[in-house]
């Protein structure tokens, strides 16, 4: 089947869209910047029979703060994200990550959901969403249900999302003044690539020098989902992040994480790349606090 062949429906509001979901007998797929559905489908992998093109929804791109955290629409591009005040001020480690995923180009086109939707273990906004204790919206006809992000995954490639569902809001908490996070990524090219390790890490800090009161980590592509690293998190706060604990953190992080070998990289290589991540950061991320 050519693209040329795959049929096209345009809805103009959410309502419009989710009543699309639930009428369809065909294999449907959602679509809006395309960047990773597009080379999936060439691949042979999501090819549907209609395609729901939800690139002009407005309603669905936005980036503001209320009473229960950040909410960013789904149709969010990842541009939006790293030209947005308020992440960079509350919500830094996502910012971050935004700035590294792919090129310009790919920065513009790709959205928030679709990195969500796609599900892929090396997505660069999933960890920093982990960090944040994002919740996902996801509406149907029927009604809506917010879950935790911690359950939106069940696998690679794979989500609790059912066939009629899609998601309309994404809820994150903001980071507090004193805490400060990031996002580091190794890629095969620069900025270009996906993922072969990646890790978001957000710190709260205390009045002590170099005091962590708080410590989270998520971890990309070195398992079958994003993955936390909570023994790596407290150790965090077992002394002050000197260079000597930040060393002992990094090698505690080879063991904790659980990545596979595969056609870009060796499990031993992630394990030393992940480790070295992690190191990477807290050293930017204390530098950053000393200089405060």
């Amino acid at each position: 089947m050519k693209v040329s062949k795959i049929d096209m429906l345009t809805p103009t509001t959410v309502e419009e869209c989710l009543y699309f979901l639930s009428a369809q007998e065909k294999v449907v797929r959602l679509i809006a910047g395309g960047t990773d559905a597009v080379v999936r489908m060439k691949d042979g992998i999501g090819r549907p029979e209609t395609w729901i093109n939800i690139k002009g929804m407005d309603s669905l791109r936005y980036i503001r703060e209320e009473s229960d955290g950040i909410h960013i629409g789904p149709l969010t591009t990842h541009t939006d994200m790293i030209h947005s005040q308020l992440l960079w001020d509350k919500a830094d480690v996502l910012a971050s990550a935004s700035n590294e995923v792919g090129a310009i180009q790919i920065q513009n086109m790709g959205t928030i959901g679709g990195n969500l939707g796609t599900a892929s273990p090396a997505g660069d906004t999933i960890p920093p969403l982990f960090v944040l204790d994002a919740r996902i919206e996801l509406s149907s006809i029927k009604g809506k249900r917010i879950v935790p992000i911690t359950e939106f995954f069940n696998g690679p490639g794979h989500t609790i999302q059912k066939p009629n569902e899609m998601i309309t809001d994404i809820i994150i908490r903001p980071q507090e003044e004193n805490e400060i996070g990031t996002f580091e990524k190794l890629g095969p090219r620069k900025a270009q690539s996906i993922s072969i390790v990646n890790v978001a890490m957000s710190l709260k800090m205390g009045e002590g020098k170099r005091e962590c009161l708080e410590g989270r980590i998520a971890f990309g592509s070195v398992g079958p989902t994003v993955m936390r690293g909570p023994k790596c998190e407290r150790m965090l706060t077992l002394s002050s992040l000197t260079d000597d604990t930040i060393k002992d953190v990094a090698d505690l992080a080879w063991k904790e994480v659980m990545p596979i070998t595969d056609g870009r990289a060796t499990a031993k290589y992630r394990r030393s790349m992940a480790s070295a991540l992690l190191a990477r950061g807290l050293y930017r991320l204390m530098k950053r606090w000393d200089d405060k």
